[in-house]
């Protein structure tokens, strides 16, 4: 399943579940959608940095990336991915994939997550 539907960013880099999505991975993605950046008060759905959710018999594979390789967060956000889509009936196992390509910039960003950036007094 490729993102696609939650929202585009001014890049037009789209995010969230493809249009053809079993009712399964649109709850795989809400529930991810639940996580916040631990630095912004903005899901990492939102912030462009869940590129790829796919479901293999259970096992559940999610591609993502980081707004900077240094990201001193960077296992704590894998591990509340982790523990979230592990509360989702049906869901046996999570593997997290990072990837640098697309490279994540703030053009990427769902206009939801902008309104939410600007309302925190965030600027971009």
């Amino acid at each position: 399943m490729s993102a696609n539907t939650a929202g585009i960013g001014t890049a037009g880099f789209s995010v969230g579940p493809e249009e053809d999505a079993d009712e399964f991975e649109q709850e795989l993605w809400a529930t991810v959608d639940e996580v916040p950046d631990p630095h912004i008060p903005v899901s990492l759905v939102d912030m462009a940095m869940i590129y790829d959710i796919e479901v293999d018999a259970g096992e559940v594979t999610v591609t993502m990336t980081y707004p900077c390789m240094g990201c001193p967060a960077y296992d704590m956000i894998q591990d509340d991915v982790r523990a979230v889509l592990r509360t989702v009936r049906g869901v046996t196992d999570v593997t997290i994939e990072v990837t640098w390509d697309p490279v994540w910039s703030k053009d990427m960003l769902t206009d939801r997550a902008r309104e939410e950036l600007r309302d925190a007094g965030i600027g971009l």
